[in-house]
């Protein structure tokens, strides 16, 4: 008997055992549903590559794409045939930032694909549609793109490689993004086996104002200088005599055009982009508050940008890194690569007293009857930046334009923070990239952040910063 008693007890734990496993599955199986629900299913139906992607598609007209003053950068027209087609009026001036659809999508397309399928109009209107074998028009994206200065960085840049990036401080709102090589959204398809052609060594697909990798040049002085007042609790007390040239550990650096800057304080070391000060600051700054510096401005982390595969920048130093590589990282040289992005978020904390916005491209879904679906609502990452490290830095900056390497940059009559940068980055040391960034501010108070590169073009100051000023006129115009 007492065997038996054993045997029923044994197997209702068992049951129990069971039933428990049962519920775990259950209640794991909802939390994935809800999940799929929520987030899963934007990618999942959504995408070009699955099969019912057309079913939803046959139901709604897929939503236009507008600048943030109201210019249509994307729509569904209809040929001849009554066939859709989606149309990019502006051709290549926004294709990195809108993207394209036909052999995948890409950037806004494929990002906010969900929401152009989907249609927001009344429910009387949708079911009479329904009934009638109408489609609804789907919902319609406003970017925070501004057209003017999308045109000017664009047609700034020419013929040259590289990229534009430009963000207001305040809120995170990207303005502008181009990026060289681009491709024509409308004949994608087309010509897909000559634009994905490897040998043609291109990358027109490439985003270069989230994803490009540069070295910074002198750019980087910027993060070196933060350091630099970091090592010394703030104070920005620092004397060096240039020569032209300093050499660490038998490697000789050159200031630029092998100039000889003389005694120089800190601000001026700054305004003149002095190699030689930069480097000797580098190789005497305590090593660990070198790192810490570059990993709290971002550098070797993902960047918190809602902009698709925005690239995480390279800083290389360790504590067994020699002094020459450090004395290059430390003017932007050696192995440390940023992207446009990364470069247009310092400048923009340092324009909203250390504070960095996230950066963001989209910035309201509006249904075809005019009501505002979602909208996105600036969000602040933090301080990276101290507020006496930014004034400090806003001091040096405006140097630069005033009577450092840019003062003979053309601004207008705009308020102008920048810093030049001219980057090797071929055995080449003749042909050097073009960088500028900084911010400008217009007597309203408004600010505006920019990050530009040209490939290939030289001096910072003889072609990035005048393609920064043309964009800065045209957004405050």
């Amino acid at each position: 008997m007492t065997r038996e008693r054993n045997t029923k007890k044994y197997i209702r734990k068992e049951i129990y055992v069971v039933a428990a496993l049962f519920m775990l599955v259950f209640i794991a199986m909802a939390v994935y549903l809800g999940f799929f629900v929520k987030d899963g299913s934007r990618e999942f139906i959504y995408n070009s590559y699955n099969s019912r992607f057309s079913v939803f598609n046959d139901d709604v007209t897929r939503g236009t794409i507008y600048t943030a003053d109201g210019h249509v950068i994307a729509e569904t027209k209809t040929d001849s045939d009554r066939k859709e087609y989606r149309d990019y009026p502006d051709e290549r001036l926004f294709s990195h930032a809108v993207g394209y659809v036909g052999k995948g999508m890409a950037g806004l397309e494929a990002n906010y694909s969900f929401d152009l399928l989907k249609s927001h109009i009344s429910l009387d209107e949708q079911i009479t549609n329904t009934l009638s074998g109408i489609k609804s028009p789907g919902d319609n994206l406003y970017t925070t793109l501004n057209y003017d200065a999308q045109k000017a960085a664009y047609e700034g840049l020419g013929m040259f490689d590289g990229a534009v990036i430009a963000i207001e401080p305040d809120t995170g709102k990207v303005v502008s993004m181009v990026s060289k090589p681009d491709y024509d959204p409308n004949t994608i398809a087309k010509y897909w086996d000559d634009i994905t052609d490897n040998t043609k060594n291109n990358s027109a697909l490439l985003n270069r104002a989230i994803a490009g990798a540069y070295p910074p040049g002198s750019t980087f002085k910027i993060v070196t200088t933060i350091a630099y007042l970091r090592d010394n609790d703030g104070n920005p007390d620092f004397d060096y005599k240039c020569n032209g040239s300093i050499t660490v550990d038998d490697y000789k650096i050159h200031c630029s055009s092998r100039k000889s800057h003389g005694n120089e304080d800190l601000l001026k070391a700054f305004s003149n982009s002095c190699n030689s000060a930069y480097a000797y600051m580098g190789i005497n700054l305590d090593r660990d508050v070198f790192i810490d510096t570059a990993e709290s401005l971002l550098f070797n982390k993902s960047l918190p940008a809602d902009l698709g595969s925005a690239k995480k920048s390279v800083f290389d130093v360790d504590d067994d890194t020699s002094n020459s590589i450090v004395a290059q990282t430390a003017i932007g040289q050696g192995q440390t690569t940023v992207s446009p992005l990364h470069m247009c978020m310092l400048v923009s904390a340092i324009a909203n007293n250390g504070e960095l916005m996230e950066p963001y491209i989209a910035d309201k879904i509006v249904s075809d009857e005019g009501d505002v679906v979602t909208e996105t609502s600036p969000k602040s990452y933090g301080k990276i930046i101290s507020e006496s490290e930014a004034a400090l830095l806003n001091e040096y900056m405006e140097a630069v334009v005033m009577d450092g390497t840019a003062d003979s940059v053309d601004f207008g009559d705009l308020t102008v923070y920048g810093k030049t940068g001219t980057a090797e980055y071929t055995s080449n040391k003749n042909v050097t990239h073009s960088w500028f960034v900084g911010y400008a501010k217009d007597t309203t108070g408004r600010k505006l952040a920019i990050a530009v590169i040209m490939e290939g073009a030289g001096y910072g100051s003889k072609y990035a910063a005048p393609l920064a000023a043309k964009v800065f006129n045209a957004y405050f115009e």
